[in-house]
């Protein structure tokens, strides 16, 4: 199976002080657009749909004519179940299946013009199914999304990729830069950037607060854990490297360099406006970055604080915050398609 994996070399010495089931506020038609470059007339034409199912890596639809059946069938191949819906002998298999798993609802007029809400809406749906549109294990509203969260902690490891970390620690036994983190693109969350903040942190049990936090407060967002490896060099100063554990260990690259490979996640959360998410920056502020201030003369925590929460916490945006704390930072990428 190829692996597409990316390394992320960090070069930045500033630091920032900052699935099936279908949602009805998934942002469809905004999210074609952005991710595919779809956009519809009000009226969809069987041009407009060829093109949106070509663009999605799907086969166009052979037809003379084109209605709202000829779409269904389209997203039923989208989403990669027609073998599925072929088992359905009854006299609309297609419909039969979209129905029931979601890719249209069961009042939808079939008699009607396809318009482009109802063309994005089915499309983005299906390529959900066929894992063609948002990776996510929930969102912030679920009644199980902390379990959820748990068991995506619990089932991952320190992963690598031979080329990239060939590549990373020549950069670092060079001393070119103090670290790099490497991801696979397949935990990939392919969210919607003007709506995303990513939180970088190693505390699983930190993470899970977190959204509690969030979700008791009564936000709500697309969540995804997108796992990475932070390799550092490790000092003896800091201690004897101990045994080998499933997401932290030391390894002797040379006679006197120790190189640390520690499991760390980046938590994703996509909101339903770009102005929800600059809510997280206060509430950051607030329950999870320490300060001085924070413990008393004998050093004991008296600000009461998420567990295992930072001094200088890492939450990062891909556009642009209003907030005036967030600062510029450069992301230096190095893929491995192999």
């Amino acid at each position: 199976m190829n692996r597409n994996f990316l390394i992320y070399v960090i070069v930045i010495v500033s630091i920032i002080l900052s699935c099936s089931a279908v949602f009805a506020d998934n942002n469809a038609g905004i999210y074609l657009d952005t991710i595919y470059g779809i956009t519809f007339s009000d009226e969809v034409s069987a041009d407009e749909f060829n093109a949106a199912l070509t663009a999605m890596g799907a086969d166009p639809l052979e037809t003379e004519t084109f209605t709202p059946e000829d779409a269904v069938v389209g997203a039923v191949r989208l989403a990669g179940i027609e073998e599925l819906a072929l088992t359905d002998t009854g006299s609309d298999p297609y419909i039969a299946c979209a129905q029931s798993l979601g890719i249209i609802d069961s009042d939808m007029d079939l008699n009607e013009p396809l318009s482009a809400d109802t063309a994005a809406e089915i499309l983005y749906r299906a390529a959900e199914i066929g894992g063609k549109a948002r990776r996510y294990i929930g969102r912030l509203s679920d009644n199980d999304i902390l379990q959820v969260l748990g068991s995506v902690f619990d089932s991952i490891d320190i992963f690598e990729n031979e080329t990239l970390n060939e590549v990373g620690l020549q950069i670092l036994l060079d001393e070119a830069t103090t670290g790099y983190y490497l991801k696979y693109n397949g935990y990939n969350s392919r969210f919607l950037e003007a709506n995303t903040i990513r939180y970088g942190h190693d505390s699983p049990a930190h993470l899970i607060q977190l959204t509690a936090l969030l979700k008791s407060l009564g936000y709500d967002a697309y969540v995804q854990v997108e796992p990475k490896v932070s390799v550092y060099e490790y000092l003896l100063e800091w201690g004897e490297p101990g045994e080998p554990a499933p997401t932290y260990e030391v390894r002797q690259l040379a006679d006197d360099r120790y190189f640390a490979f520690a499991l760390e996640y980046d938590l994703t959360l996509e909101f339903d406006t770009p102005e929800e998410k600059e809510i997280l920056h206060g509430l950051i502020e607030a329950y999870a970055k320490k300060y001085d201030d924070s413990f008393d003369a004998d050093g004991n925590l008296i600000k009461p604080l998420l567990i295992n929460s930072f001094w200088q916490p890492l939450y990062y945006s891909y556009t642009e915050m209003e907030n005036e704390e967030f600062m510029p930072l450069t992301d230096n990428v190095i893929s491995d398609a192999a």
